[in-house]
């Protein structure tokens, strides 16, 4: 277990890594909406790093609860963000839609990487 949440986490590392790159690139650049949304994609990202952590951390060493904690947070988070995306949808809020679309992409980005290291249907 403990080498697929090392492998999850420098994964995270990672991705937050290259969100903040391209935020700073593009803060240069005079884009400011666009780095906000690296920010939030960077945030999503640090939200499941810390859901892994604290899923391995009370699993007590065992797999199955760690891979479950994970699993639920990650069906239950995003689905607050798919009722804002749906409520913004109804008030024709494009940018909160937009926000809401980054986070629910992302979340689905890593649910498909949980499943390749962790190798579990999701």
């Amino acid at each position: 277990m403990e080498k697929k949440a090392e492998q999850m986490r420098t994964w995270f590392d990672g991705q937050i890594a290259a969100c903040t790159s391209r935020q700073k690139e593009l803060l240069a650049d005079d884009r400011p909406d666009e780095a906000a949304f690296e920010k939030i994609r960077a945030n999503v990202y640090d939200i499941f790093r810390t859901v892994l952590s604290v899923g391995v951390q009370n699993s007590g060493g065992r797999e199955e609860a760690a891979k479950a904690f994970f699993l639920e947070k990650l069906r239950q988070i995003p689905s607050a963000w798919m009722a804002s995306y749906n409520q913004a949808s109804q008030n024709h809020d494009c940018e909160k839609m937009h926000i809401e679309r980054l986070k629910l992409d992302t979340a689905q980005e890593i649910r498909l990487k949980f499943s390749a290291v962790w190798e579990v249907e999701v």
